[in-house]
């Protein structure tokens, strides 16, 4: 084995256990091997100084049984050369994406390049499938029932403003939003416009919002603060119906949201503050690869843009956060973690023109529109004289 210094693990080998079976994954190549003890035994023996290690293995795995292990680790690509390595862009991936940890470049790798199937291969695999169409919204109106008001057609600002006017608020007053507001809000983000049969995949949802492969995973979840008409508390938006179920009234929410929130204070005062979920088994159903994980947040965040500018639209102060904890919101909500799990935070409210949070030095692009509209933090002198934000 005068060669097995040549060769190193390769930078994403990753070893998983499934059904108690251990697994060779390589992201980079979307490939499994589901492996036995010798050849465990070969693999750990390369995490070490291998002009050692292996020949320590010959008291129990004969010379040529490592040998051949060997080198089909060689040929599948877990084992590559010294000067692969150094070439190689996953390498560079794994190295530079270090402080992330494993498990971000391991979903980027697995998910790279995936293979996608066209809709007539996908469909002929649907008609030999005998497994049923997952509903495509939730629906708990025969439990509690709001009906909203009909959307409003947001005729008073064109897109373009809403575009410039678009600001990140940090500061609201503690007034209400109009239940037509709110009414327009949900519906702009996921209300449905029409539904109509597909050839292999069932009635799909039509909506504002884009949804890949038209599964449209997401669930609205307003936890309500100050809005006309309504108690404070976590509801669920039904968009069948376009109407409101109260999972849960709340005599505070503020400090629901602030733990949920990570201590984010400054949202807190906002009217009304939506929580995006996503239902796997919608995704699950059409695809069945690492890219899931993906579209998840490519649906999710087409929906959240829909409800920023429907909130500017409506001159309201709109937010966004990815911080916010998990376990206590999936608690809050009652959603499992498993086939429905949290993915972002949006808010709206009225805003406050003169807050705490602002921002010095204030420089106009050179590339803005002719004529446009658009929002400035208020400019102080110095540094000394605002709450900076990083």
């Amino acid at each position: 084995m005068e060669d097995i210094h040549e060769y190193i693990l390769a930078s994403d080998l990753i070893i998983t256990y499934v059904n108690k079976k251990p697994h060779l994954r390589l992201p980079s190549q979307h490939r499994r091997f589901e492996i036995d003890s010798k050849v465990m035994c070969v693999v750990s023996a390369f995490t070490g100084n291998r002009e050692e290690t292996l020949p320590r293995l010959e008291k129990n795995i004969s010379k040529k049984t490592i040998r051949a292990i060997v080198n089909k680790l060689i040929d599948v690509g877990v084992l590559i050369s010294v000067n692969e390595q150094k070439q190689s862009k996953t390498t560079e991936i794994v190295r530079e994406w270090a402080d992330w940890g494993e498990s971000t470049w391991f979903v980027h790798l697995e998910s790279r390049d995936a293979k996608y199937k066209s809709a007539d291969e996908l469909g002929e695999e649907f008609m030999k499938s005998s497994e049923p169409h997952p509903p495509t919204y939730k629906c708990n109106c025969e439990k509690s029932k709001i009906t909203l008001p009909k959307p409003s057609n947001l005729s008073n600002m064109t897109l373009s403003d809403a575009l410039t006017l678009r600001r990140s608020y940090r500061n609201f007053l503690q007034e209400s939003i109009k239940l037509q507001e709110l009414s327009d809000l949900l519906y702009y983000t996921g209300g449905i416009l029409f539904k109509n049969s597909t050839r292999f995949f069932g009635q799909v949802a039509k909506k504002v919002a884009p949804s890949p492969g038209g599964r449209h995973a997401t669930e609205l979840y307003p936890v309500i603060n100050n809005c006309e008409g309504l108690e404070r508390g976590i509801y669920h938006y039904c968009q069948k119906h376009h109407a409101l179920h109260l999972i849960s009234k709340e005599e505070d929410v503020k400090s629901f949201l602030n733990e949920a929130l990570y201590g984010q204070d400054y949202f807190l005062d906002a009217s009304v503050t939506i929580f995006y979920t996503s239902v796997i088994d919608r995704l699950k159903w059409k695809y069945k690869g690492a890219r899931i994980y993906r579209l998840m947040h490519y649906e999710t965040t087409h929906y959240a843009q829909n409800f920023l500018l429907t909130g500017t639209a409506h001159k309201l102060g709109v937010f966004m956060t990815g911080a916010f904890k998990e376990s206590l919101v999936e608690s809050k909500l009652g959603i499992d973690g498993i086939h429905e799990v949290p993915m972002y935070v949006t808010g709206a409210g009225q805003k406050d023109e003169i807050g705490p949070y602002a921002r010095a030095g204030i420089e106009l692009s050179e590339n803005v529109p002719t004529d446009f509209k658009i929002v400035l933090p208020k400019a102080l002198a110095s540094t000394s004289e605002q709450k900076v934000l990083g």
